[in-house]
Order: structure tokens, then sequence, then C-alpha cells
């Protein structure tokens, strides 16, 4: 579970916010009960819907906490997805999974991710993919960072992407 305050409760309780909910973006691309679309449109339109609800442009995204469950499939739609954003217009905002740390909480995928990126902004972190040994040269034009950097990121955008084609991405401002 994650719990969203709005400003004047934060006040009132006088608690430093971990990260500052900006919006987010769902969208189905409906394409297989159990495979994302191969060409990630799902994702490109619910990261689209995203930036649109906030008035942020993909320029202003610092990193991307990528769903990336380590599956053929999965990962080469959401790196299409990723590129269509971002490479194509000539940005590269830093990229890593937290999966290979965590393993997949499945229903709970979101909401875990989402503290993380909380916890990360908080801490002043971006987090590193680990156990990346040969990257595949599809996600050569993603800034796909293995390491963890001790930058904390600015705006952070979080994928979520489900059986039916549902994908969810999430905005995220530190404070």
């Amino acid at each position: 579970m994650v719990v969203l305050e709005s400003e004047d409760e934060v006040t009132r309780r006088g608690v430093e916010p971990y990260a500052e909910f900006l919006g987010w973006g769902q969208a189905s691309d409906g394409h297989n009960v159990a495979i994302s679309h191969p060409k990630g449109t799902g994702l490109v339109r619910a990261i689209e819907s995203a930036l649109t609800s906030t008035g942020l442009e993909a320029g202003e995204i610092d990193y991307v906490n990528a769903h990336a469950t380590s599956t053929l499939i999965g990962d080469a739609s959401e790196g299409t997805a990723l590129e269509s954003v971002f490479c194509s217009r000539g940005l590269s905002p830093k990229v890593s999974s937290t999966k290979a740390i965590t393993g997949h909480g499945l229903s709970l995928a979101s909401a875990l991710e989402t503290a993380i990126v909380g916890i990360a902004m908080e801490e002043g972190f971006t987090p590193g993919s680990a156990h990346i040994e040969n990257l595949d040269p599809k996600f050569e034009p993603l800034n796909i960072i293995r390491e963890t950097q001790m930058t904390s990121p600015g705006t952070t955008l979080s994928n979520s992407s489900g059986f039916g084609g549902a994908n969810v991405s999430l905005l995220f401002k530190e404070t």
C-alpha cells in the first residue's frame, strides 16, 4: 500500500514527504491476454497520457523506473516504447529496473516500485539495474544504468504493465 496525502495534510502533520506524486496515465493495447504489444503501443499511450496530465515534457524526465521483468517480449516491448517516447526526440533519461533485487511483486509491483522511487528521491540515489552482464544490442539506445548512482532523480517516471495489455505510468517529483 502507498499512502498519498494532500499538501494540506502534509503541512498539518509537519512532515516531509518522500516525493510528490504529479499524475499518471493509463492505456490498454488489448494485444494479447498475456503479452504486451511488440511495439509497446499501450505503454507509449500511458506515458504520453501521464505527461499530458501533468503538463510535463518528455525532456523533463530524469529517470525511468522500468517495469522490466526480464522477459524477452515484455522487455523488448517496453524498450521500444521508451525509444519512441525518449530516444526518438534525442532524450536519454536514466533507465533501470529494481526487479532483479526485489523480484516481481505481481499485483504489488507498482506500489513496491513507487516506494522504491520515493525512497530513492528522499535518500538521494538512483537505483541501478543489477546483474546485467551483456546488454542486448537492441537496448543500446537507452541510457540503462547498471550501478546505483548517488544522485537523486528530480523527476521520475515509473511504468507498470500487466496481463491483457494494461499499462500504467506514474510521475513523481523530488520534494
